[in-house]
């Protein structure tokens, strides 16, 4: 489509381009000078937080409307969860495309036809089931993308500052080899090149999250994935 002719919904702008949508217009190669890279580590490492947050909502949310299920106050509950959902998958996007760069539109269901046709499409629409399936992602997200990213950038600075502070008090732990002592000058750059690497390949797996989270944002997310596809 040329650049600026109307797109579908006739508002004189182009549509934007997957790539735009995604993140993957940026160079991977370049990952660990991409500034953008580290709007990612930081936008995986607030997952951590918001994900905890967004656990407890939807429990409680949850709980909530099963315990007053045979009460006239159950449809109220489950409405009140369901709008819950809906306002934080769509914060959660706004967050995403803010921090991430990357063109997604949340959006809710319409209120322009009335409240039977609204609730009717609050329990049922694409806008709060695809909200659902991606806060669950975000709290996957949350927890071991936290739990990856800190381990890594953990362990790139204990070995990285190793040069600096080498002894036989420095002992390096490992998951799946036997401690280290780094008590020598060699053993203390060996250490360094290693914390290096380990640098690097973190900003690099803090880069693909981020890539694969505005993919996920722009499927579950944009409302213009289903006008495009049924297109």
């Amino acid at each position: 489509m040329p650049p600026n002719q109307p797109d579908a919904a006739g508002d004189g702008g182009a549509l934007p381009t997957d790539a735009l949508r995604t993140g993957s217009d940026r160079p991977f190669y370049a990952a660990p000078i991409d500034p953008w890279t580290y709007r990612s580590l930081a936008y995986v490492l607030l997952a951590f937080p918001l994900g905890i947050a967004y656990l407890v909502s939807i429990t409680v949310g949850a709980s909530m409307t099963l315990g007053l299920s045979l009460t006239l106050l159950g449809p109220v509950a489950l409405v009140a969860t369901l709008l819950s959902i809906v306002a934080l998958a769509r914060l959660d996007g706004a967050l995403t495309r803010g921090l991430l760069a990357v063109d997604v539109a949340p959006s809710i269901p319409p209120t322009d036809r009335g409240l039977a046709a609204f609730l009717k499409r609050l329990v049922f629409g694409r806008e709060t089931w695809f909200g659902a399936a991606y806060l669950g992602w975000k709290i996957l997200l949350g927890i071991c993308g936290f739990v990856v990213l800190v381990v890594g950038v953990s362990l790139a600075t204990s070995l990285l500052v190793a040069p600096a502070v080498y002894g036989a008090d420095l002992v390096v732990y490992a998951v799946i080899a036997d401690p280290v002592v780094i008590g020598t000058l060699p053993r203390a750059l060996g250490a360094a090149v290693a914390g290096l690497l380990a640098l690097v390949a973190t900003l690099y797996l803090a880069n693909v999250l981020g890539r694969l989270s505005a993919l996920v944002a722009a499927v579950l997310l944009d409302s213009r994935t289903k006008s495009r596809t049924t297109a």
